[in-house]
């Protein structure tokens, strides 16, 4: 009977995995253009000027990386935070911005270097970059976890878990060492990853547990360089509204019994518009919504305002 139970577990969680990403593809790969291919936008305004420290007139900001960057979920379809910081920016620091957005939905740490080392135009706009800006993990850790649905519901993840993330830090490296090529000196920002499945099943801890490792292998990966900084969006993104409160109420809300989920019922939570995430899309339950890229934005300003010597301030 325990091995039924295992099967039929293993079962309920491949088909929720399954159906979640099967739902966040058709969103982003059938609804949205792949890329934002030389996305750019310019905004003009007086220059604001320090007694003590003289403020560049203008910037560039490059932006690459998966569909964090290019807005799948931005229900404005401008291009999620690369948008709302231009926008951001402009208001609060009285800058003249460019923008170029070079956001692939799905795409890996490896397919991210790929496009940029065959495209010169997005080398043209990194080596131009005062600030470049970075969303990359999420879709390789993603891969990990559909490539290993049983080790996952056997609670032996942790088995290949220490190959994937050492084969993560020598991609992320290498990405990182290709984005340097072009230009040494720009800060670059990067976003953390994180788990778009915590408010269905937050008794499923090995998901969070896993993101928070990916997270760490960053961390590790960026320290090496001193004009890189992490922007941390992944407690806040993962709980939603549920972050820094009682988890007593998601608990009671959420089905965290997956034997006792029929597979029908699974595919209705996840075609519910009543997104259980306050920060996540309903279309895909996956990708940010509005308040997801705002939230972002409001991170990553923070952390850029921390390090402005780096991209602010004239020499």
């Amino acid at each position: 009977m325990k091995g039924v139970s295992f099967l039929k577990k293993s079962k309920k969680i491949a088909v929720f995995l399954g159906v979640f990403l099967a739902l966040a593809a058709v969103f982003y790969f059938a609804l949205q253009p792949k890329t934002n291919s030389a996305l750019k936008t310019n905004t003009t305004t007086k220059t604001a000027t320090s007694k003590a420290i003289k403020q560049k007139k203008k910037i560039t900001l490059t932006a690459v990386g998966d569909s964090l960057t290019y807005g799948v979920g931005d229900t404005t379809n401008k291009g999620g935070y690369v948008a709302l910081i231009k926008q951001k920016l402009v208001k609060q620091n009285k800058l003249q911005v460019t923008t170029y957005n070079y956001g692939k939905t799905g795409d890996r740490s490896e397919q991210i270097e790929k496009r940029v080392l065959e495209s010169k135009t997005i080398q043209k706009n990194l080596k131009n970059a005062d600030v470049i800006t970075l969303t990359v993990g999420g879709n390789d850790l993603m891969q990990v976890l559909q490539k290993n649905f049983l080790y996952l519901a056997n609670n032996t993840l942790s088995s290949t878990m220490p190959s994937a993330k050492k084969s993560y830090a020598k991609k992320l490296t290498s990405l990182l060492k290709t984005i340097r090529k072009y230009n040494k000196d720009a800060p670059i920002f990067m976003f953390s990853v994180y788990n778009p499945f915590y408010v269905y099943f937050p008794t499923l801890t090995q998901i969070q547990q896993y993101t928070d490792e990916w997270n760490e292998v960053s961390k590790k990966v960026i320290a090496s360089d001193s004009k890189i900084y992490f922007v941390d969006i992944n407690k806040q993104l993962s709980e939603g509204q549920y972050y820094g409160k009682s988890k007593s109420s998601l608990k009671n809300s959420t089905t965290t019994d997956l034997n006792n989920v029929s597979d029908g019922k699974l595919e209705t939570m996840l075609s519910d518009t009543e997104e259980k995430n306050d920060y996540l899309s309903s279309e895909d339950h996956f990708h940010p919504n509005n308040k997801g890229y705002r939230y972002m934005t409001s991170q990553l300003y923070k952390v850029m305002m921390a390090h402005k010597k780096t991209w602010l301030e004239e020499n």
